[in-house]
C-alpha cells in the first residue's frame, strides 16, 4: 500500500468507528452535527470516509461520544 491508501483506509477506519459509536450511543447525526456546531453533511462525510477532519472536529467528535481523543484513535 501506498502513502495515499494507508491514509485513505485511516479515514474509512474513523469514519466507521464514529458513526459505530455514535448509533451505539442513540445519537443522531443530527444531534451530533448540531452540538459540535458542524452540518450533518460534513459529518456524514467523515463518516463515510470521504472528509478527512480536522483535529479540532475530531476533538468535538470524540467529546460529543463521551470519548477521549486517544479512545477514538486508539488502534486505527
Amino acid at each position: 500500500m501506498d502513502k495515499d491508501e494507508d491514509k485513505s483506509s485511516l479515514v474509512r477506519g474513523l469514519g466507521e468507528r464514529i458513526a459505530k459509536r455514535r448509533r451505539s450511543r442513540g445519537i443522531s447525526l443530527e444531534r451530533l452535527a448540531y452540538e459540535m456546531g458542524i452540518s450533518k453533511g460534513n459529518l456524514s462525510d467523515i463518516e463515510h470516509g470521504k472528509r478527512d477532519p480536522r483535529y479540532t472536529t475530531l476533538r468535538a467528535i470524540a467529546e460529543g461520544l463521551d470519548l477521549s481523543l486517544a479512545q477514538l484513535l486508539r488502534d486505527l
